[in-house]
């Protein structure tokens, strides 16, 4: 049996479980190859009061460009630090999108929360995920990520299902990707709304009213890994919101907190019995 094979693009945190921490062990467990090609790498995410922070933007083009010759089945883009980084993703995309077996392009536009961009965030790193975005066979983005990359005026998290479906529809059109759009707020419920080939789709689990670090990466990453395994979209939301809906409730359990992250390591194995 061939192994699927996926190269995830992200910053590598040695504590706090977020970016490339998550992808590998979450893949690796749904049996997905994991391929990591480091943005940057931090003694612990920028959440914490203290970290080690290590830019490797220079290290970037000889490493992807290194990869030429590998063929691979997903590209996964998380977290970029800098347009530099924008634009060496685009390129390696560019050039794997151009081989006779091009790879499935899933693309998490992490730019903001709460209706605000990142304070790393820049107009010129908007205008190239902007760019970016047009490349993706899949976009996962939060509300705020949406409105930024569609130029919508953001009004909040519990928005209607039409206000919704009108800005998921909107970024469809634009980039001609499958969209996720994720977090929508619906009294004691978040929705997550799918957007394929003009067929719009609601997954929903229970809300957690406390936030914790790295659930976005762990929804993306899940995703990433059932599309690659063959699942249709809204299945593998649908996947990825029931199993941080478990995790979250043992990670309640242990007053973990919030910046370390989500307890998801003793539940691998699920996906992997999937």
């Amino acid at each position: 049996m061939r192994i699927p094979r996926a190269a995830c693009i992200n910053d590598l945190s040695g504590f706090g479980r977020c970016s490339l921490t998550t992808a590998i062990s979450i893949l690796s467990a749904s049996g997905v190859q994991a391929c990591p090609v480091p943005t940057a790498i931090l003694s612990k995410h920028t959440g914490f009061d203290s970290y080690y922070f290590k830019d490797l933007t220079e290290s970037l083009d000889p490493y992807m460009k290194d990869w030429n010759s590998l063929e691979f089945d997903g590209i996964y883009s998380g977290f970029l630090g800098s347009a530099m980084q924008i634009e060496a993703v685009e390129k390696f995309i560019e050039s794997h999108k151009a081989k006779k077996n091009p790879p499935c392009v899933i693309i998490d536009p992490v730019m903001g929360d709460e209706g605000r961009l990142y304070a790393t965030y820049t107009p010129q790193m908007q205008n190239e995920m902007k760019r970016l975005a047009a490349h993706a066979d899949i976009l996962t983005p939060n509300i705020t990520e949406a409105c930024f990359l569609t130029d919508t005026l953001y009004r909040g998290e519990e928005i209607y299902p039409q206000a919704a479906t009108e800005l998921i529809k909107k970024l469809g059109e634009k980039t001609q990707a499958k969209i996720v759009l994720t977090g929508i707020v619906k009294n004691d419920k978040i929705l997550n709304m799918t957007y394929s080939e003009g067929d719009i789709q609601l997954s929903e689990v229970e809300r957690e009213s406390r936030v914790f670090a790295g659930t976005g990466d762990i929804f993306s990453s899940v995703v990433c890994a059932f599309i690659l395994k063959g699942k249709p979209l809204h299945k593998a939301v649908d996947i990825a919101g029931k199993f941080i809906s478990t995790a979250l409730e043992r990670t309640t359990i242990s007053n973990t907190p919030l910046a370390e992250g989500v307890i998801f390591e003793p539940l691998l194995y699920k996906l992997g019995n999937i």
